[in-house]
């Protein structure tokens, strides 16, 4: 029984130092233009092998399918070392009319992250503390539950060294498929593209609400419909 007891301890442990967000699974609905287009799943969960994933899914439905399927996979793979965050790989598949395919592989001992886009394959210089695109997400969940609010990232994004500084406009109570939460709303802005996210506290600060505005104005957003482990 002791033995028992302990495992759980060093289980429940990983998951709970430095408020570092349990696993989940959030879903949530599509929009474009204000149009429910798809859906959303995201997770977070420890891989047999003790690193960590997070883990993006996108994909149309209904009539919106028939006519233009595609779908969308963002995955994060990453370690924790002294309670921080470290990125291992970055991986990114679009199908449909509009194929992509993005990768990053972080080799730490080497303090390089070989980044292949379009074809191309270049090499960033890492420094502390570095994230991947989608992973910042989850830095960001934690850092709010430890009572941060001026927030700062470095991301390996399109063959260099990016920083995402997201900017605090507030809070806001939004309405979600499990109810009303009240939230704290960043934004950031980057190459003329805003992406704002709205963060529950009763959720550990899981973004509800994610909109994205592009060069020309279209507008992306997810709505959260089912949420399970926050």
């Amino acid at each position: 029984m002791r033995k028992i007891i302990i495992l759980m301890l060093l289980f429940s442990n990983v998951w709970a130092v430095d408020n570092f967000p349990p696993p989940f699974t959030a879903k949530y609905s599509l929009y474009v233009k204000g149009l429910p287009v798809g859906e959303v799943t995201r997770t977070l969960r420890t891989q047999k092998n003790g690193k960590f994933e997070f883990k993006t899914m996108a994909k149309t439905t209904g009539l919106v399918a028939f006519f233009k399927s595609m779908t969308i996979e963002e995955k994060s793979i990453f370690t924790r070392i002294k309670n921080k965050i470290q990125p291992l790989e970055y991986f990114y598949r679009q199908t449909g009319k509009k194929a992509r395919l993005k990768s990053v592989l972080f080799d730490w001992p080497q303090n390089i992250a070989i980044n292949k886009f379009k074809g191309q394959t270049r090499r960033v210089a890492l420094e502390k503390n570095v994230l991947d695109k989608l992973l910042y997400q989850v830095v960001l969940m934690e850092e709010l539950q430890q009572g941060k609010r001026k927030l700062k990232y470095k991301v390996v994004s399109k063959g260099k060294l990016s920083t995402y500084i997201p900017k605090l406009l507030g809070t806001e109570s939004i309405k979600t498929g499990v109810g009303k939460f009240k939230t704290l709303k960043y934004s950031k802005i980057s190459n003329n593209r805003r992406t704002t996210l709205w963060c529950a506290a009763k959720l550990h600060y899981l973004p509800v609400q994610v909109e994205h505005v592009e060069k020309n104005g279209d507008v992306f957003k997810i709505l959260l419909q089912e949420v399970r482990g926050l």
